[in-house]
């Protein structure tokens, strides 16, 4: 979270994305080790990284409250902030993943004609992966946005029944038999939402939370017992239906979060500057863990050494190449952003 109006960083902020991105870069290792290794240096939960993905989106959730609960009315450069926060960066990468299925479609899950590029560059539902497939996140992320935009539309008292009304939307879309296929009211009436409406509760809860410090522990801890053992057990079909996934994964996410802004603890301080580049690294670790895993067994053999070695150069060069994007891509590309924004929407 950055600087806005008289908010500071929170540090435990930047210690969530550094956690968050670096358990989903160990999951698409442990894939990649899977794909083109005959050892395995961890088990399935390992899979379980995956719920860095669910822990972003409950800290997105608190983010944007604690930012803008107070604002009112429309503001065109809330708006145009998220819009500068996901898409320029997210376009970078969206190219090379274009690169790459034209250079190495033959070793990739789908071909080059099979992509859709102005969805995945606009990131609208399709029911469909983009061609970065991490962006499918982004789509909901960009959703959150417009939603909580337009409940600052609201009066301070209905914004609460409007998130309560959102919710039972969402649940009655789960539960109820529709027969409906549709990308969008897939998107609308997402379990995903129950993930950012709890980050919203937790900023609501934030000037109270250190009073909440036991039992976010103890959530955590039966959070992580049963993300664990529904991963060990279900592998990566357990993420597949996202009302499970939500159900399994969401009182980890939502107790890592609590915990850290609750017990506010001294963790080391590179791990937040890995925060500061945490974008940076979940838009490009896929790429660079795709060409290490096709490199490597040829140089190193695909045996468990090798294996070890893939979970090492992929993790140091996610980081490596993270922090370099975030100082001379994405940092720039924000501020050049931000400056244009301020031009066309001036401060209200």
């Amino acid at each position: 979270m950055g600087e806005h109006g008289r908010h500071k960083t929170l540090i435990e902020i930047q210690f969530l994305r550094a956690i968050a991105v670096l358990m989903v870069v160990i999951a698409h290792i442990h894939q990649a080790n899977d794909r083109f290794y005959s050892d395995a240096v961890l088990g399935q939960a390992s899979l379980f990284g995956f719920a860095g993905v669910d822990v972003f989106f409950v800290l997105s959730g608190f983010i944007i409250h604690h930012l803008y609960k107070d604002h009112a009315g429309f503001d065109l450069r809330y708006f145009l902030n998220r819009l500068n926060r996901i898409f320029p960066l997210y376009w970078i990468f969206t190219g090379f993943a274009v690169l790459g299925y034209v250079t190495m479609g033959g070793s990739l899950t789908r071909s080059a004609d099979e992509l859709d590029i102005l969805a995945s560059l606009t990131l609208i539902p399709t029911g469909d992966l983009p061609v970065l497939q991490v962006g499918w996140t982004l789509t909901h992320e960009l959703y959150f946005y417009l939603a909580y935009g337009l409940a600052l539309l609201l009066p301070q008292p209905a914004r609460v029944s409007a998130g309560m009304g959102w919710a039972l939307a969402s649940l009655g879309y789960i539960l109820v038999p529709h027969g409906i296929a549709s990308p969008w009211l897939d998107l609308v009436f997402s379990p995903f939402n129950f993930l950012f409406l709890s980050g919203v509760l937790l900023a609501t809860l934030y000037p109270r939370i250190r009073r909440l410090r036991w039992p976010a522990l103890l959530i955590l801890a039966s959070g992580l017992a049963l993300g664990l053992t529904w991963i060990h057990i279900h592998g990566l079909a357990g993420l597949v239906a996202a009302p499970l996934r939500v159900v399994m994964l969401a009182p980890f996410a939502m107790g890592l979060v609590a915990t850290l802004l609750a017990w506010t603890p001294a963790l080391p301080k590179p791990l937040a500057q890995v925060g500061d580049w945490s974008y940076a690294i979940y838009l490009s670790h896929i790429l660079v863990i795709g060409v290490l895993a096709r490199l490597m067994p040829g140089l190193t053999g695909d045996g468990l050494a090798g294996a070890v070695l893939l979970y090492l150069a992929g993790l140091m060069a996610c980081l490596a190449l993270g922090g370099l994007v975030h100082a001379g891509v994405e940092r720039p590309l924000l501020d050049r952003g931000k400056a244009l924004i301020r031009h066309l929407a001036p401060s209200r």
